[in-house]
Formats: C-alpha cells, structure tokens, sequence
C-alpha cells in the first residue's frame, strides 16, 4: 500500500515540476519578446535586461530538464558498487555455491540447504566477501 502511494507522490512531484517549467518557458519567452519589443521603441536598457532575463530563464530550464534526464536514466539500474557475497560449503559433500549476502549471514553459521546432495542440511557459511565491479575499459 506504501509503495502505490509513493509512486502517486512521484508521479504528484513530476507533473509539478513539468507544470513549473513550461511556466518558467512562458515568462522567459514573453521577457524575450518584451525586450525586442522595447529595442524597437529605442529603450534599449530595459530591451536588453528583458531579453537578458528571458535567455537565462531558457537556460535554467534546459539544465533543469537535462538534470531530470540524467536522473530517470538511472532508475532502475543496479548500483555499479562493490557487492559482498556469501560463500557457503555443504558439510557432506563439500559442494560450494556463492550467492548474495543476506542480513544476518556471519561465518559459520548456516547457511541455505544443500541443492546437491538433497540431505536438507544448512550449508556452512565460509566466507563473506567484498566484490569490485570490474574495471572499465579506457577509463
């Protein structure tokens, strides 16, 4: 239920955003056509304030939208940090398996049950590890 209503919130916080922008477009559009306007009626201080005013609202609302676009490219991804992993050892059979740390997990202790030997005992948890992402090329 939490999750729905922060998605409506967003969603909320978007559209307001869009709605302050194309705002902030409109006003810088009509301080441009103003101080054109006031340039032709030889009153060229006030021109070139509005027409100074009017570009630097279209360029706050292009960094504005160009920031949004770097945010929405990342949702979703998965973070490029380090992961820790869980190494568990079955008791059995010695078999291995590496998966994702869980809250919780400490060496020694048990683990998931074995999948290969099928004798439903906890696998003992050997090692938790930090690991990198690997390197990008040319960076």
């Amino acid at each position: 239920m939490s999750d729905n209503n922060s998605g409506e919130r967003y969603d909320l916080n978007i559209s307001f955003f869009f709605f302050l922008l194309g705002f902030l477009v409109l006003i810088s559009a009509s301080l441009i056509y103003n101080g054109v306007t006031n340039l032709q009626e030889n009153s060229a201080t006030t021109g070139m304030i509005s027409i100074g005013l009017g570009l630097l609202g279209l360029v706050l609302a292009g960094y504005n939208l160009f920031r949004l676009q770097g945010r929405l490219s990342t949702v979703g991804r998965a973070p490029a940090g380090p992961q820790v992993l869980t190494r568990e050892k079955c008791k059995s059979c010695n078999f291995e398996t590496t998966r994702p740390f869980k809250e919780g997990d400490y060496v020694y202790g048990n683990g998931d049950p074995c999948t290969k030997c099928g004798k439903g005992e906890p696998m003992l948890i050997s090692t938790i590890f930090l690991k990198k992402p690997p390197k990008k090329q040319g960076s």
